[in-house]
C-alpha cells in the first residue's frame, strides 16, 4: 500500500504534536517496489509523489500527485490489480488522491491519546489504457490512533476502501490496517516499525502483508526526511522495496 506508506499519519502525529495553527508543508520522494504478484515475471514499479498539505486548525487537508514508470505492469500504486495489455514498460502521471482530516482529540490534553478521522478520493487521473491505474473512482475512511507509552509511541490504523469496478471487474471492498511502534533515538531521529494488511480485493486474489523498518531525521526546523525499507509476504504486496521522503513546511 504505497500511499500508505509513503507518509503514516500516526508517525508524522507522534514525531509533532498538532499545533492546532496554520501550516503549509510540501513533500516529494521516491518510492521503489519490485515483485512477481503472483505472476512469472517480476514487475518494478517506481513511484514519485508531490505532496501539499495544509493544517488549520483541527482539520488537515492534502493532495498528492505522482509520477509513475512500471516495468511488466501487474498491479497499480495501492496493490490493485491491472488489466489491459500493455507494454513492458509503461509511464505517466499517476491518480492524484486527495483527502481530508480532522483531529478528534489532539493529545495535548488528559494521557496524550491522539485520534484523526481521515476520508480520501482517488481521481482516477492515470491512464488505464497504459496500465497506471483502473481508471476508476476510489474512496476510503479510516481511524488513526496514536499513544506514548513512556519511551516508545504506538500508532494504528483502521480503514476500509471503496473500489470503483473497471469494466468486466468486480473489486471487493476491502479493509484494512496498520500497526507500528516507534521511539526516539535523538532529538531529531526517530525509528520505527509498521505492520500493513489489507483484505483481498479479488476472489482468486491475497490479502495484502508488509512490513517496514523506517528512520526520520529532522534536518531544520522545517525540513525532515524520511527513509524507509519494506518486505512483503503475499502475492499482493512488492517481494521487497524502499525509498524516501522529504518535507518542507511553511
Amino acid at each position: 500500500m504505497r500511499t500508505t506508506r509513503l507518509i503514516w499519519p500516526g508517525l508524522l502525529v507522534l514525531l509533532g504534536a498538532p499545533a492546532l495553527a496554520e501550516d503549509f508543508t510540501v513533500l516529494t520522494g521516491l518510492d521503489y517496489s519490485q515483485g512477481k504478484y503472483g505472476t512469472p515475471t517480476t514487475s518494478e514499479t517506481w513511484y514519485v509523489p508531490v505532496i501539499a498539505k495544509y493544517e488549520t486548525g483541527p482539520m488537515i487537508y492534502k493532495l498528492t500527485i505522482p509520477y509513475l514508470r512500471i516495468t511488466n505492469p501487474s498491479v497499480g500504486p495501492d496493490g490493485e490489480p491491472l488489466a489491459g495489455d500493455c507494454g513492458s514498460v509503461e509511464s505517466g502521471v499517476g491518480d492524484t488522491v486527495a483527502s481530508a482530516g480532522f483531529a478528534l482529540l489532539d493529545g495535548r490534553r488528559g494521557n496524550g491519546l491522539m485520534v484523526d478521522l481521515v476520508g480520501k478520493i482517488k481521481l482516477p487521473t492515470a491512464d488505464e489504457n497504459n496500465c497506471l491505474g483502473t481508471g476508476k473512482t476510489d474512496y476510503s475512511a479510516q481511524i488513526d490512533l496514536a499513544q506514548a507509552f513512556g519511551a516508545i509511541s504506538g500508532f494504528a490504523t483502521l480503514g476500509w476502501k471503496k473500489f470503483g469496478d473497471p469494466a468486466d471487474t468486480d473489486l471487493r471492498d476491502p479493509i484494512f490496517a496498520s500497526l507500528g511502534l516507534v521511539t526516539r533515538l535523538a532529538p531529531a531521529t526517530s525509528v520505527g516499525a509498521v505492520y500493513d494488511w489489507r483484505q483481498k480485493v479479488t476472489a482468486n486474489g491475497d490479502e495484502i502483508q508488509e512490513f517496514t523498518l523506517f528512520l526520520s531525521q529532522r534536518l531544520s526546523p522545517s525540513w525532515k526526511v524520511q527513509l524507509y525499507a519494506l518486505k512483503g509476504f503475499s502475492d499482493a504486496s512488492p517481494d521487497s522495496g524502499g525509498g524516501l521522503l522529504l518535507s518542507h513546511s511553511f
